[in-house]
Formats: C-alpha cells, structure tokens, sequence
C-alpha cells in the first residue's frame, strides 16, 4: 500500500488538521461594520486588544482604528496602501473634524504588544499606523498603511476578539470599550471565565492614564464601575470585579465574566435598538425627554 493511501498516515494528517489553531486571518467580519443601525462585526486580533497604549487613546481614536482594521481586513496581513472613504469613520458623529486628530494620535502612539519568540515572552513596542494620506475633500477618501512590524504580528496571531460594531457604537466611556474587547477576547475560552490582574496591569489594559486614578478606590469608582454598568447593560454577558488584599491594600483585581440567559441578551439588544436619546436615560436611570416635533403649518394654538 502507497504512503499516499495509507490508513494511518490518513489519520496523522486528520490529526494534524485538528491540532492546528485557526490563524486569526483566517477569520472573517460580518455584516456591515460601518453602519450603527446595522449589524456588524470586525475580527480584532488578540495582541491588538490587550496592549498598553503608551499614550492612551481617545473612544473616538478606537473606535476609528477598529474601522480601519475592519477595512483593511481582508490584506492587512500584506504590506499595502489601505483605502477608505472618510465617510464610513464618521460612526454616530455627523462632522469629520475628529477623524484628523484621531488619525493623528493613532500615528503617534506607540504600543506594548506582548509576544512569543521561540517559545519565550517579549515586549514589542510598535506604532499602531504608520502614514496616512487624507484627502481634503470632506467626503474623500483617507490612504493609509499598517506597519509592517505589526504586520509580522497579526500573521502570526491565533487568539481574536469578535467585536459587535452596535454595542461598540453606544458605549460612552473609553474604559467600557476596552473591558468590552478584553472579555470578547477572552468569552470563548473553555473551563475559564475569569481572570486575575495586578493593578498595573488593569490600568495598563484599561489604558489610564499616568497619574490619574491612582488611587484604587477612585480607579474602582470612575473606571470599573462605569464600564462594568455599560457592559452589564449592553452587552451579551455580565462582569465584575473582586478585589483581591493582601493586608489592607488591593494587590490584584479578579474580573468574571459570564453569559446571559436568552432573556437577557434580549435586554441588551433591546436598549441598542433605542433611540440614543431614550438610551442613554435608561443607562443612567433616567426618564428620557424626546424632542417634541412642531408642525408649523398648523396655527398658532393647535401646535
């Protein structure tokens, strides 16, 4: 019998077909990630996701990086001129005056991507864009690059987050979209849901900025409260967090997350769908107050 045909070298390659990881290029995007009316979701690579930005990013920034990895999906692993229409970064905002100084942090930060080199753990410290062409046209399109060292990184990627662009669109704090794209990063994983951080880590992750919140009862107050709500109530799965003492200081932060029930994730799709002026009362409480139309065709004491 040929080695070709053989029974056993058969099983070996069925084996070897299993035991490979799926290479997160391999991935796809759904829908349309451009539109926030629309269901979207972007493949974001793990090593994108848990970085410490050493200049920490705006919401908008992330958001609009997110939409350029999106764009760039399908050859962001070859080293290409990317092209998008301004347009399509404009997500719920209607000017594009943020998208230039957005486009101008992303290309001056620099990032710690943690990676593996025969088999040992190093710190990479990479730009997150490299340069970039906008038109000056307000609805031209923007020309722009990935840095090949990322590139080498996103080839080698096997872990990713599938980020939904809707819940994306609605958080209001920069803290909710990290805890956001940290647990999809981390959802699927079987036998784990939950994970234990040193404070410098959460913030580093989190992305606080240096001398803010330094302290742990402000960081728990005004970081992980706000984006653990926003999650909580947008997302399809819960949060929280529990600090861990030795004596009487926080050394570490265990964060837990978990599924929805059906119900639940019902709710959280529910309050998306709203109006964002409806939404945004109900997130903090809130009775809502929608505009009021007036038709002035009418006379004056039936309006």
């Amino acid at each position: 019998m040929s080695h070709a045909t053989s029974p056993l070298n058969g099983a070996k390659a069925q084996l070897a077909l299993v035991d490979t990881p799926a290479r997160t290029l391999a991935q796809k995007g759904r829908g349309n990630p451009f539109d926030p009316a629309n269901y979207g979701e972007i493949v974001k690579p793990g090593e994108l996701v848990d970085i410490v930005e050493l200049t920490p990013l705006t919401l908008a920034d992330r958001r609009i990086y997110n939409l350029l990895i999106a764009n760039a999906w399908e050859r962001i692993g070859e080293p290409v001129i990317h092209r998008i229409a301004k347009t399509a970064l404009k997500g719920t905002h209607q000017g594009n005056e943020r998208i230039e100084s957005s486009l101008l942090r992303l290309m001056g930060t620099i990032a710690i991507v943690t990676i593996r080199k025969a088999g040992k753990s190093y710190k990479r410290r990479v730009q997150l864009l490299g340069p970039s062409d906008e038109s000056l046209e307000k609805d031209g399109f923007l020309h722009y690059r990935i840095p090949e060292e990322l590139i080498e990184i996103l080839r080698n990627s096997e872990v990713y987050a599938r980020l939904k662009t809707q819940v994306m669109y609605c958080f209001e704090s920069k803290y909710a979209l990290c805890l956001y794209e940290m647990i999809e990063r981390r959802i699927g994983l079987e036998y784990k849901q939950s994970e234990e951080f040193t404070i410098a880590e959460l913030r580093g992750l989190l992305n606080v900025p240096e001398g803010k919140l330094e302290r742990f009862a402000d960081l728990n107050k005004y970081c992980l409260k706000v984006a653990q709500e926003e999650i909580n109530k947008l997302c399809p799965f819960y949060v929280d967090f529990t600090p861990i003492k030795k004596g009487r200081k926080v050394e570490k932060v265990a964060m837990l997350w978990m599924s929805k029930t059906s119900s639940g994730r019902r709710d959280a799709q529910n309050l998306i769908d709203q109006h964002s002026i409806v939404r945004r009362a109900k997130m903090r409480g809130g009775i809502p107050e929608m505009p009021v139309l007036v038709d002035f065709n009418l006379p004056a004491a039936e309006r």
